[in-house]
């Protein structure tokens, strides 16, 4: 028992926690997403309707690596010890592989025109994109090279769709980009061993397994809660949204005239002198 990797209940605890609420962010946060959909009218819709979809792919993946972490582990006394079955690292690459490429592709369909002129453009990004999608599980070096080649032409290269907008559509990529190019390198660095994890296995297991559950909270519930501020700040800056008065000319007929009080007329006293004379000419 003492040649087996055992873990402290606090560490486990630990561990699994951060693997729980990796799991209850990204499922809240596809949610939220979807939810947001009636806030958003017309083309907004759909970026959000995507990355809702993608988000919910990637929590079911995240939910197998907590279960797989509980799994992988038993109690035994005061500490934990392996059970022999293999952790699911498998289902972290595939939940960044779903949900890293939509969130993407949804900054694309708020960035990049698609109208004429444009089509080259974006045929490129939507094929830069899928081979993302498609290479991130089998080679980190091709998924880096198409990462920052779709990051620079999503931030740098690609017009803006909306000119005329308040909102900055270039920094809120940015700032997405930013949230997923970092979690990345550090996870590039972690499996080339040159991230300081401590030197006992139990330590580098631990604290990897807590580092990698929180890139994956920057990699996928920031960018997506960037998206959906960007999303409404765009739609909040459509123009046609309030009411505009009628243009049709006014005519007698839709104008009223101001209704005044009618003025009481007030009765004058009479004259006694005038009812003497009734009284008097017709009176008995």
């Amino acid at each position: 028992m003492d040649s087996l990797l055992t873990l402290p209940i606090g560490d486990f605890r630990a561990v699994e926690l951060t693997l729980r609420l990796t799991v209850a962010l990204v499922a809240m946060t596809a949610l939220l997403l979807l939810l947001s959909i009636s806030c958003t009218t017309g083309r907004l819709r759909l970026p959000l309707i995507l990355a809702s979809v993608a988000l919910l792919g990637a929590a079911w993946f995240e939910s197998g690596v907590w279960l797989g972490w509980k799994q992988g582990f038993e109690l035994a006394g005061t500490s934990y010890c392996v059970t022999g079955q293999l952790l699911s690292g498998e289902d972290r690459i595939l939940a960044w592989s779903l949900g890293v490429p939509a969130l993407l592709f949804c900054f694309g369909l708020l960035r990049i025109p698609r109208g004429e002129g444009h089509s080259s453009a974006w045929t490129r990004f939507c094929a830069a994109v899928l081979l993302l999608a498609l290479l991130a599980p089998f080679s980190s070096l091709m998924a880096l090279a198409l990462l920052g080649w779709v990051l620079w032409f999503l931030c740098i290269k690609a017009p803006s769709v909306a000119k005329g907008s308040s909102v900055s559509l270039r920094r809120v990529c940015l700032i997405a980009s930013g949230s997923i190019a970092l979690p990345f390198l550090i996870n590039l660095l972690g499996g080339l061993h040159l991230l300081p994890l401590g030197k006992s296995a139990e330590g580098v297991l631990v604290r990897g397994e807590i580092i990698r559950s929180l890139c994956d909270i920057l990699s996928l519930v920031v960018p997506a809660v960037i998206l959906l501020i960007g999303v409404l700040r765009l739609g909040a800056d459509v123009p046609g949204k309030s009411p505009e008065p009628s243009s049709a000319p006014l005519t007698t007929s839709h104008i009223t005239p101001p209704t005044t009080p009618l003025k009481e007329k007030k009765s004058k006293p009479r004259d006694p002198s005038s009812s003497d004379l009734q009284s008097g000419l017709f009176g008995s």
